[in-house]
């Protein structure tokens, strides 16, 4: 017996559908932040405004490169935009140069007529993670998420809860040694913060993540097995998604690396400067998994410049005569929600550390 056809729907009624669940507002959409500015107005302007809060963003570049700068720029841009705001670098590297941050945030305060002694009440809002692992780096987005569900990423005087801190989060081998020589956690039974500083529901508290490099873990697991390390990439970068996407508050911004393909692999590089033959790492199926993709390299400064690189000059100060003088331009190769890919602008660090424009 030949099933009835299923009766059809009106395309205008699955479009009103459709609208109630994408477009359903939060509770108070004026508490949260949109943007993330980095304070360099070519970058700012290029990114129409900044970071994406409620996006993952990422940068990808050469060790060296100023990359690190523009992270570092973001993070203190985020933690003076509010007094609650709170951050969670987790560092795979273990080269977080907090010493540089206290700097930064210093001259950043000076710069707002503060006292730069607030710097040190400023970093009691970011928790740092140091993590050696891919298993200690999954470990650290759930405690950055535990963070988020109890009211702050960083801070405990956020939550409603106060666990005696760690300092790292260790390898998963060492989890039973780690729980037979640290001290139980204290609980206490009631928040001991003032009910004031507790976060209302309806102005969530702004949050950044930062995850320094994300190449640095999951390069190696997907140069020794690519199909186990690519699953395990993407579903990290899936929990990411969500939980970014969930928080609406939150901002997540990736740091990963650069590699070169040999000559002989016809694969065009993503970069608009011929000159550039840098390709992100971790292969072309990370890249479909990002809401913003940034590239950073270095370009000679002046049509005099590139005529001594490509005579055979060097890319890097001196007192030879030959030798060019390059400027770090930052790109747009992706980016899901707008049309800034292709954007781009040019940048230079200081003396000071600072971030400055290229004109």
């Amino acid at each position: 017996m030949t099933p009835a056809p299923a009766e059809p729907i009106l395309a205008s009624t699955l479009w009103r559908l459709h609208r109630a669940d994408q477009e359903a507002p939060p509770s108070n959409p004026a508490s949260r932040p949109n943007k993330l500015p980095t304070g360099l107005r070519g970058l700012d302007g290029a990114l129409q405004g900044g970071f994406d809060y409620s996006g993952i963003s990422c940068i990808s570049a050469e060790p060296n490169s100023g990359a690190r700068d523009i992270i570092l720029a973001a993070l203190v841009s985020h933690l003076l935009h509010a007094p609650s705001a709170t951050a969670a670098v987790i560092d795979t590297t273990l080269s977080f140069d907090l010493r540089r941050l206290h700097g930064k945030l210093a001259r950043a305060l000076r710069l707002r007529g503060r006292d730069a002694r607030e710097a040190m009440a400023v970093l009691e809002r970011l928790q740092i993670m140091k993590v050696f692992d891919f298993v200690g780096l999954a470990e650290s987005v759930v405690e950055v998420r535990e963070g988020l569900e109890r009211g702050g990423t960083a801070s405990p005087a956020l939550g409603t809860e106060q666990v005696a801190p760690r300092g790292t989060i260790g390898d998963s081998e060492d989890e039973d040694e780690d729980e037979m020589l640290d001290a139980p956690p204290t609980r206490p039974s009631k928040p001991t913060s003032p009910a004031p500083q507790e976060i209302p529901n309806d102005t969530p508290t702004p949050a950044l993540l930062i995850i320094d490099s994300l190449s640095q873990l999951a390069a190696p697991l997907i140069k020794s097995n690519h199909i186990q390390g690519q699953a395990l990439l993407t579903s990290l970068l899936r929990s990411l998604s969500h939980l970014t996407q969930t928080h609406h508050h939150l901002c997540t911004l990736l740091l990963n690396g650069t590699t070169t393909y040999p000559p002989a692999k016809l694969e065009e590089p993503p970069s608009i400067f011929s000159s550039c033959a840098l390709h992100p790492a971790l292969g072309r199926t990370f890249a479909y998994l990002l809401d913003v993709h940034l590239l950073v390299h270095a370009v000679p400064k002046t049509a005099g410049d590139a005529r001594r690189v490509y005579d055979g000059g060097k890319l890097e100060g001196g007192k030879d005569e030959r030798c060019a003088e390059v400027v770090e331009v930052v790109e747009v190769l992706l980016d899901r929600g707008g049309g800034r890919v292709g954007k781009w602008t040019g940048f230079v660090v200081d003396a000071d550390g600072e971030l400055a424009d290229v004109h």
